[in-house]
This record gives C-alpha cells, sequence and structure tokens, in this order.
C-alpha cells in the first residue's frame, strides 16, 4: 500500500490559500450576560445552579451570583456551562472552511498543533483566525518533528539529525522561525535527544513529543521533556523484562527502505511488556514523572483505533461526511492494511488497550497530571468530534467525569502556561465556553450534547452551529486533493 509519507508529499501545497466563505465576526462591544444555566466553573468546585456570567468583548467580567444591566441577555434556564475545550494533541491540515472551525463546532476553542512547521500554513493560518478571517480555534503549534536519521517521515516530513550538533542547530532554526515548543520523536539517540534537551533549555523552549524508543522514559522525564504521547515506553519501564527487552530491540536491524518493520518490531516488544507489568516500578516511573512535573498524554482515542480490526469500524458514521472523500478513504486504507485481523491479534490488541487504560488511571491516581488529547487526523480521530471520545475514554480508564474535563481545561491551560487567562470561567479569564443540554458530572457523554458555543466572546447558538457544520460538509464534499494531506503519527501501525 501507499506509505503516509507518499500521501503527503503534496498535500500541504494543495491545501494552502483555500480560505472560509465565512469568518468569525468580531465579538460584540456590548456586554453578553448568561442567565440561569448550572456553571460548572473547572476550578473543581461544586456546581452553581442558576449562575450568571457576563462577557465583555474576549473577556469574561463576571461569573457566578451577579447583576448585570444593559446587555444583551441570553436565558439558558436548564443548561450547564463548561469552560472551552482544548484538545492538547492535533494534526492539523489547513483547509479553512473545514478544520479550523470544526473544533469550534465541538466546543473546542484551542488547540496544541503537533506537526506544526511540516504544514508552513498554519502559522498563517493563525494569524487569520486571530484577526477574525477564519472560525477557529487558539492554537499552539509545535516546531517540525525532530527525529533521527532514519525518519518514517523521511527528510521531508521531519528535520532529521545525526549529531549533537546538527541537533543543537535543529533546535535553533525552530526557535527563529516561531515555534511554541520543540517536538521530538521516536528515532532520536541518546546523544541527540540530551543536545535537544539542553538547546531548548538555552534558547527558553519547552520540548515535548514521543519518547525515542531506544531510551528510557525515566530518562527522558529527567531530561525535561514536558510532556509524553502516546504512552510509548511506558509498558517496556514498568515491566519485569526491561532489560531483556531494551536488549532485542537494540538488536533488531533498521533497514532505511523499509522503518515500518523495525516499528513493528518495537509495537510488538511493548506489547510483550505490558504482560509483565510491576507495580513497584510503576510506582517509582510515576513518582519520577510527578517529581518532574512531566505531564502524560496518552491520547486514547488513537490508541483505541489502532486496537480495532477495520470491522470495528462504522462506515456510516455520520462524522464522515464533514472531512474530505480522499482523507476518509485514506484512513479506511490504514485500517484494512494495519489493523489487528486474526482472532489471536484482535484478542492481543484488545488486551494491551485494556493495559493502555489501566495505565492511565494509574498514572491519574498517582498524581501524574494527565492531557486531554485525541491525535486527530489519525485514522478516524476528528477534529473536534474526537475529543468528546477522548473524555469518555479517560472516565473509562478511571479518571472522574470533573477530572477528566480539567484534562482538557483547567489542566491543559497549566500545562501551557495559560492558568492565569484561560482554562477556568472565572473574571479576567478568555470568553471560550461551552453550553451543554444536559450535566457532564452525571456523565461524560453530554459534554458532547452541545447547546451553543462561545468563542472569543462571539455566542454560537444553535442555529449558527448548524450553519457552520452545513457550510463544513459543503466545502468537505466539494474538496479534492490529488494526494490526502494526512499527518500524525506515522509509526504505529
Amino acid at each position: 500500500m501507499p506509505t503516509r509519507r507518499d500521501f503527503l508529499k503534496g498535500g500541504a501545497a494543495v491545501a494552502g490559500g483555500l480560505l472560509a466563505t465565512a469568518g468569525t465576526a468580531p465579538a460584540s462591544t456590548t456586554p453578553l450576560v448568561l442567565t440561569g444555566a448550572t456553571l460548572i466553573d473547572g476550578i473543581g468546585g461544586r456546581p452553581r445552579r442558576d449562575s450568571t456570567i457576563v462577557l465583555a468583548g474576549d473577556r469574561i467580567v463576571a461569573a457566578g451570583s451577579v447583576a448585570a444591566a444593559g446587555a444583551q441577555v441570553i436565558d439558558l434556564r436548564g443548561k450547564f456551562v463548561i469552560p472551552g475545550l482544548w484538545d492538547m494533541h492535533v494534526h492539523t491540515v489547513p483547509l479553512d472552511a473545514i478544520y479550523p472551525p470544526l473544533y469550534v463546532v465541538n466546543g473546542v476553542t484551542g488547540i496544541r498543533e503537533m506537526y506544526g512547521y511540516f504544514h508552513p500554513q498554519l502559522p498563517e493560518l493563525r494569524e487569520r483566525v486571530e484577526t477574525g478571517v477564519v472560525t477557529g480555534p487558539r492554537m499552539v503549534i509545535a516546531s517540525n518533528l525532530i527525529d533521527g536519521p532514519h525518519s518514517v517521515h523521511g527528510p521531508t516530513g521531519a528535520v532529521t539529525v545525526s549529531t549533537p550538533e546538527e541537533a543543537r542547530a535543529a533546535v535553533r532554526t525552530m526557535k527563529e522561525q516561531g515555534a511554541d515548543f520543540i517536538k521530538v520523536y521516536s528515532m532520536l539517540t541518546r546523544e541527540t535527544f540530551t543536545a535537544v534537551a539542553e538547546e531548548s533549555r538555552r534558547v527558553g523552549l519547552r520540548f515535548a513529543g514521543h519518547v525515542p524508543e531506544r531510551m528510557s522514559v525515566l530518562d527522558a522525564a529527567d531530561a525535561g521533556q514536558h510532556s509524553m504521547e502516546h504512552l510509548f515506553g511506558f509498558f517496556t519501564a514498568t515491566s519485569t523484562r526491561e532489560t531483556e527487552l531494551r536488549q532485542r530491540l537494540a538488536a533488531t536491524p533498521i533497514d532505511p527502505a523499509n522503518l515500518q518493520a523495525w516499528y513493528t518490531v518495537a509495537r510488538a516488544l511493548e506489547r510483550e511488556a505490558a504482560t509483565t507489568h510491576d507495580p513497584r516500578r510503576a510506582r517509582r516511573l510515576f513518582d519520577r514523572l510527578r517529581r518532574n512535573g512531566t505531564y502524560a498524554s496518552p491520547t486514547l482515542s488513537v490508541l483505541r483505533a489502532l486496537s480495532l480490526p477495520a470491522s470495528g469500524f462504522d462506515r456510516d458514521d455520520p462524522r464522515l461526511r464533514y472531512l474530505p472523500k480522499s482523507i476518509t478513504d485514506y484512513w479506511w486504507l490504514q485500517v484494512e492494511h494495519t489493523g489487528p485481523a486474526t482472532p489471536a491479534e484482535i484478542e492481543e490488541h484488545r488486551r494491551f488497550f485494556d493495559a493502555e487504560l489501566r495505565m492511565t488511571g494509574d498514572l491519574h491516581r498517582a498524581g501524574v497530571p494527565v492531557l486531554a488529547g485525541t491525535d486527530s487526523n489519525n485514522a478516524f480521530c476528528f477534529p473536534g468530534f474526537s475529543l468528546h471520545d477522548e473524555l469518555a475514554l479517560l472516565v473509562r480508564a478511571g479518571l472522574s467525569p470533573m477530572h477528566a474535563l480539567q484534562s482538557a481545561t483547567r489542566d491543559a491551560a497549566r500545562f501551557l502556561g495559560r492558568e492565569r487567562t484561560a482554562g477556568t470561567v472565572e473574571p479576567g479569564k478568555v470568553a471560550d465556553l461551552v453550553v451543554l443540554d444536559e450535566d457532564p458530572l452525571a456523565d461524560i457523554t453530554n459534554t458532547s450534547r452541545i447547546h451553543a458555543v462561545v468563542h472569543r466572546g462571539r455566542y454560537l447558538g444553535p442555529a449558527e452551529r448548524a450553519r457552520l457544520l452545513a457550510g463544513i460538509e459543503k466545502a468537505a464534499a466539494e474538496q479534492q486533493f490529488p494526494e490526502p494531506p494526512v499527518s500524525g503519527c506515522g509509526c504505529r501501525g
């Protein structure tokens, strides 16, 4: 089958320059007052019934039991208000009429883009969003990923480095380009990873991403990795057979012409590691992560998708119509060629996903902060929609509904250093809110029952959300690519 890298080559250039037919109107200068709803402010206290939230432009002026006069008032009795949600691991194609508004209509008012400078149009897209030309989320954008010389994304999809000097130069280049943080990847050596860590500190950037396959999670945490994606390496680090498994991986030859074969071995070894999980080793790992302030970004949505056979996906999923057919066709190609197929494979992957859920719950209970991220734009990880799947999976893993919400609101803002301006519903915070029809603390899946979204102070009620969704569906039906611009994690299938 064609590789992800083959499909990536032409996509960004084709995607560039496509503008939405309707942008974001600026927030009204007239104060907006939302009354009567139950407020779940994200701080963690008891929900406040019959609350009043006052917005002025893109800021919350008051929240709680307050009165306001001379303003536009919207009665939300019977509804529930939560902070705007962040998806902390996404891959965005710069199609202005599709991807950015698809996040917003689903209540995802902020995203952490994990493959930023592969698409050089993404910083330009952020500027169009910030200036109101395009309806889209707040964006924090990674560097292009920095990987070892044998990268599954190849030299066109990654900055490949072979020496510490090359690694340091790559960090400096990403800083000059304006990246918000450095993205590290799977094939870095200990020496090049250490150089990235040191240079990132020197230039004042955080670094996050994959724990390199041939490094220990403990060592990566000690080096200052801010977040670790997909639980990579966690099972090897907590296995009683860690030394043996690492030796077997080190002895596996790397064929640059067939890197996927090496990754297949690496993933199989990690599934094997999960069968010899040691709670004492896990406690040591969790203690180290907590002390270092390392966040876990498990991306359960993509891990679940990777655990399923092709028959586990719905060809009639209504969310498919909001993405170009070239992209969703490629998704089907992926799951048909890389998903588990035999009964034994399906059972092995099911058991491993159950272990990934348990690991996520254990991390949370041990005090390691967990982020909600989907790895959207991988197969059946839908922009916007899948954040609600992620929250449900976090609850399934053992988080309470409140803690799951906080992983996409308060804790996301803390991770990004935005806790003074975002993440909770308090005076002075940005005016990003989601209005729900039902209580998410009673059932986390109620986060998908969206009545309205407040985005940068602009109220998107039911009619406006329906109009935006219809526009997205129309744009998706009309969009054609010579090759689908799919981006995401290329090292699992």
